[in-house]
């Protein structure tokens, strides 16, 4: 999988696991809003592990998850560690 296929498929599972395209504008704040809340976090990190990229909450910053933008890029980053990313 190439990397603008990886963040589309990573935009439209954080998209379904928040109920709300809304969650994809840039600069809203996805924890102070409420988008992403307990239940859809753990449906994201469950969708992320379908596609191979398993991430620990205790590994990573709870600001990496503030923005799409910010969970892209972390994404990203486990992915290539994972090879899921070329």
């Amino acid at each position: 999988m190439n990397e603008t296929q990886f963040e589309n498929q990573v935009r439209r599972l954080l998209a379904e696991a928040c109920g709300s395209a809304a969650a994809l504008r840039e600069g809203v704040d996805l924890l102070e809003s409420g988008l992403l809340d307990s239940l859809a976090f753990i449906t994201l990190l469950d969708g992320l592990e379908d596609m191979g990229v398993e991430i620990q909450p205790t590994q990573v910053e709870r600001e990496s998850f503030r923005t799409a933008a910010g969970i892209v890029e972390l994404c990203k980053t486990f992915a290539r560690e994972a090879g899921v990313v070329v």
